[in-house]
């Protein structure tokens, strides 16, 4: 056994020497077993995803949940186009933070988004806040927004920080409107990110520059937004449709999750292993390893079994290698593994040894 442990050290010595997280199709996997980019690249239709982001984000103001707020918030602001732009500043980095907290902090994302337990929870309170637009019982945090700025003062010295505190406070609660826009950005940025893309940890901003946008223009006096008024039920039962569907949506990922077959291998050849038996696998390999990182509540790794796996060109290149179908159900036990330090999701691939490329 000593002999095996310090085969396996050697190995993990001579380097995890690259890391590629998240789907890929055939062409793109081909591309990193040969050398090529460690991060798989953002789908083609995500190009656009960024202006989606920040007009959502400047479409919310007209949300019945925030649109009758904007008299009392322009109390806070006044007339200056500088507190406007510091009361922006302060909700595009009030959703910023929360897209970072999501991502980064949540290293074991993948387990929990992937999770239909999850999902179904996500599912109810989406179906909950469609009913509270539908009018049925309200569920809104503006009043603790009006009371806030009623009571807290500002003075000179505080005449930016306080609209700045105020932008923050009213982007967290802005109420049921804005809610599955925000979580649902929030959970595609905490996805992308678990997958490799950190660039994905700006869309929650971009969502707040949205949102933000109008207020330097409404501080140096622009009064172009409509009024509230009996219109503003239409809109609501409107966004109680779209809300509606989202939680249809997670409740179909549930059904998904909780009916999904286990991953099966499509490598014939491939060796199991967990994280407690991974280093004896890795000292009886023959170099160069790849280790495929995979878990039972992975969508991205069954999909990739079924497709990418599955492809006859994908095997040949394979068949330069030793694989290695790591189960890792716990991201952080995969993590304590030396040289998968920079794993943050699944499924991810590993390549141990002298690069097969050449």
């Amino acid at each position: 056994m000593p002999d095996v442990v310090s085969h396996a050290a050697g190995a993990v010595a001579e380097g995890a020497t690259r890391v590629a997280q998240g789907y890929m199709g055939a062409d793109q996997f081909i591309g990193f077993l040969n050398g090529g980019d460690a991060i798989a690249a953002l789908p083609g239709s995500f190009a656009l995803l960024p202006l989606f982001l920040v007009a959502a984000g400047l479409a919310m103001n007209l949300t019945p949940c925030v649109l009758p707020m904007i008299p009392v918030n322009l109390i806070v602001i006044g007339k200056s186009w500088r507190r406007g732009l510091v009361y922006g500043l302060g909700i595009a980095l009030a959703y910023g933070a929360l897209g970072v907290a999501a991502a980064v902090g949540g290293l074991a994302f993948g387990a929990i988004q992937g999770s239909p337990w999850f999902n179904a929870a996500v599912a109810v309170v989406f179906a909950c806040l469609s009913m509270s637009l539908f009018g049925l019982f309200s569920v809104d945090f503006s009043r603790y927004r009006v009371a806030a700025q009623r009571n807290i003062g500002g003075t000179e010295k505080t005449a930016l920080v306080f609209p700045f505190f105020m932008g923050a406070l009213s982007a967290v609660l802005a109420g049921a409107c804005v809610a599955p826009v925000l979580v649902s950005a929030l959970l595609l940025t905490a996805n992308l990110y678990a997958e490799g893309h950190a660039l994905a940890l700006a869309l929650p901003f971009l969502l707040g520059v949205g949102m933000a946008l109008p207020w330097p223009f409404l501080g140096a006096g622009m009064r172009v937004l409509p009024r509230p008024g009996v219109w503003m039920k239409s809109v609501n039962r409107g966004f109680a449709v779209i809300v509606l569907c989202f939680a249809a949506w997670y409740a179909y990922l549930s059904y998904r999750g909780f009916s999904a077959k286990p991953v099966e291998s499509r490598m014939d050849d491939a060796v199991e292993a967990t994280p407690e038996t991974f280093a004896s696998a890795l000292a009886a390999a023959k170099a160069p390893v790849l280790v495929d990182c995979w878990a039972s509540w992975c969508k991205n790794c069954a999909a990739m079994e079924s497709t990418t796996l599955s492809d006859a060109k994908v095997r040949d290149a394979l068949s330069r290698y030793t694989v290695i179908r790591l189960q890792a159900e716990d991201i952080s036990a995969l993590r304590r593994l030396s040289g998968f330090e920079k794993v943050t999701g699944l499924p991810a691939f590993v390549v141990f040894g002298k690069d097969a490329a050449k």
